[in-house]
């Protein structure tokens, strides 16, 4: 081997190393830094997509916030968080110059804690062998009574926040009009559940359009995050 040739191939080992070295040195670590920069604008990308998303239902959420607040509004006027015993007065008599009866009296009865469905239920009794209950195995029996309904519950309405009022309105008019007195009641601004409407003074043989007057009873609630029932005596 001339020594020029061996001049060339040192050279060539050279020229090798410096490239080795400038990859290890300058161009892998860009590379690597490129690798890490486009994972990381990847994770960017996907944070400002969840980004949009959610400032998309916020801004859908917030169109209907004032729907949203008339609901509640309406709700709670419905069922408030106390008693307001003056707005049900006034209620009522709106109610009774819409139907034309006279309000004679409103008689507030002691609040009532809620008690979930089924809770005060007597036991149903248990079969024995008496001899009634042999004997009655030759009558026929009667049809078996459709089940009820499951009643709604739910875990946020209990004894120590929702109470029930019992009230009682006394009203002079024709039977139209405690009828139509009774709708206006139920369909009133303030939730009040009618349970019963007698009349207390009706001579025999008095006409349905004759004045008389009538009792009408029934319950208004109270839902409060706190309403211990002493608070809702009104």
């Amino acid at each position: 081997m001339n020594k020029s040739r061996l001049s060339l191939i040192v050279a060539l080992a050279a020229a090798l190393a410096v490239l080795a070295g400038g990859w290890f040195l300058g161009a892998q670590p860009q590379i690597a830094q490129a690798s890490t920069n486009a994972s990381q604008r990847a994770d960017i990308a996907a944070t400002n997509s969840g980004n949009r998303a959610e400032l998309r239902r916020l801004e859908k959420a917030s169109e209907s916030l004032d729907s949203t607040e008339r609901e509640l509004a309406a709700l709670r006027a419905s069922v408030p968080a106390a008693p307001e015993t003056d707005s049900l007065l006034s209620q009522l008599n709106l109610a009774a110059s819409s139907s034309g009866v006279t309000v004679t009296s409103v008689t507030f009865g002691e609040p009532k804690a809620y008690l979930p469905e089924g809770s005060g239920s007597a036991a149903a009794p248990s079969p024995s062998a008496s001899p009634s209950a042999a004997s009655s195995s030759a009558t026929p029996t009667a049809a078996a009574t459709p089940a009820a309904p499951t009643p709604y519950s739910d875990d946020q309405i209990t004894a120590s926040n929702f109470v029930l009022i019992p009230v009682t309105v006394a009203v002079t008019g024709s039977y139209d009009q405690a009828l139509s007195f009774t709708k206006a009641v139920q369909g009133g601004e303030r939730l009040f559940l009618v349970n019963g409407i007698a009349a207390t003074s009706a001579d025999e043989g008095d006409s349905p359009m004759a004045s008389q007057a009538w009792s009408l009873s029934g319950s208004v609630y109270v839902l409060s995050d706190a309403a211990p029932a002493a608070s809702a005596k009104g």
